[in-house]
């Protein structure tokens, strides 16, 4: 028994029947590989488009190829190709952007509830502000208008030059500092047990109004504390030419019962160099703090940190002097606090214990908090960079306008 190639009438060569199984062995060989490779290579194109990048894998999975790489994913970064700068080179050329003018550049992806905002100041400075591009410790990201993460180029390894320009960074025209981090927030139950951003469910986003001046967004989610649900609306507004943006935060209850919660948002926010909370201390309206400590909220409602140095440590003024500020809004009065770490609430007791960390926090809590059914809480933050006082050189909050504001 033989068989034959045949191109049109002529006869290319025979095929005898032992080539004949040699081949279809051949090809059985090659499908095989090809489904072995495909079965070890996770595609995760998400519309992103931030670039082409190749990880470890994860599940099984020997490598992942992915359209773009979140803050907490270099360890599994191999190799990659960056579209920002291709996509900022067209912008500066191709748009009628005055650089001389305050203006906004912005990417906001509403499917995955990710994006940044680019704050172009006079002088050549820039404020970047980078929204849901992180993993967090539980290993998930949180879609949403949530401060954290940076780009690929500055996530992709695990320099932390690179990635001073994560969370909300600073640029004076010759390098990047690094403002705040990924947001600390959490929605706790009566019983303190933390609902974390990751774990909310996501039900879209928008951009509401756009323009080089102006930006306004929205996220929207969900999450069941104590098995009833909340809605959670979240606003951003931000302005050409300002070193803040405003955030307004919406819980409502959508259940048929009532339920009581805490809210709470903070940070940790290696202030001037990423990774190193060397230099930091607290400030606000009435001076410094060195120390583990409560604000007292009845006289003021703003704090953050001064990369200065901390005195009680001799720590020395060798630091950035850059500072940030966090402002809260409205009658309900929440509990503040400087401390070593998220979970390091300040004690009752006059024992100084100095802030010397390399998590140095600020942590703003407000409840227990009652809704009742169809009753909804809004929490008022502005959240950026202070100015320094060009006479003493000491931190000054920038004034906030809420003005036009929903």
């Amino acid at each position: 028994m033989r068989g034959e190639i045949v191109v049109g009438e002529k006869m290319i060569f025979p095929l005898h029947w032992k080539s004949k199984k040699t081949a279809l062995l051949l090809l059985l060989i090659v499908a095989l590989l090809v489904n072995a490779a495909i079965m070890t290579i996770k595609f995760n194109i998400t519309g992103s488009y931030e670039g082409i990048f190749l990880l470890r894998g994860q599940q099984g999975a020997l490598f992942e190829l992915k359209d773009d790489i979140y803050l907490g994913e270099a360890y599994r970064y191999i190799i990659g190709i960056d579209f920002d700068k291709a996509r900022q080179l067209y912008y500066t050329l191709f748009t009628n952007s005055r650089v001389k003018e305050p203006h906004l550049y912005y990417k906001w992806d509403e499917k995955n509830g990710e994006g940044f905002v680019r704050n172009y100041l006079t002088g050549g400075r820039q404020i970047l502000i980078n929204f849901g591009r992180f993993i967090d410790e539980f290993g998930k990201d949180a879609s949403g208008l949530f401060v954290g993460g940076g780009l690929p180029a500055n996530v992709e390894e695990d320099d932390k030059v690179k990635m001073n320009a994560t969370g909300i960074a600073y640029n004076d025209g010759a390098r990047w500092f690094h403002i705040w981090c990924n947001a600390n927030e959490a929605i706790l139950n009566n019983a303190l047990e933390p609902r974390f951003p990751s774990s909310w469910k996501y039900l879209g986003s928008s951009i509401i109004h756009h323009s080089e001046k102006e930006l306004l967004m929205e996220s929207n989610h969900e999450v069941t504390i104590d098995n009833v649900p909340l809605l959670i609306n979240r606003h951003v507004h931000i302005r050409a030419g300002e070193t803040y943006f405003s955030l307004v935060i919406t819980i409502k209850n959508a259940g048929t019962g009532p339920v009581s919660y805490y809210y709470s948002y903070g940070d940790d926010p290696w202030l001037g160099n990423y990774g190193s909370s060397g230099g930091n201390v607290g400030w606000s309206g009435d001076g410094f703090y060195y120390y583990v400590g409560r604000l007292n909220t009845k006289k003021y409602n703003y704090a953050g940190y001064f990369d200065f140095g901390n005195a009680a440590i001799g720590e020395g003024q060798h630091f950035t002097r850059l500072a940030n500020f966090i402002e809260w809004f409205g009658n309900n009065e929440p509990f503040v606090y400087f401390s070593n770490g998220p979970f390091d609430i300040p004690p009752v007791s006059d024992e100084k214990i100095p802030l010397s960390s390399n998590a140095r926090f600020i942590g703003i809590n407000w409840g227990p908090r009652t809704l009742q059914p169809n009753q909804s809480e809004t929490y008022v933050l502005a959240i950026g960079m202070a100015d320094l006082d060009p006479k003493t050189g000491f931190p000054v909050k920038p004034i906030v306008d809420l003005t036009q504001f929903p």
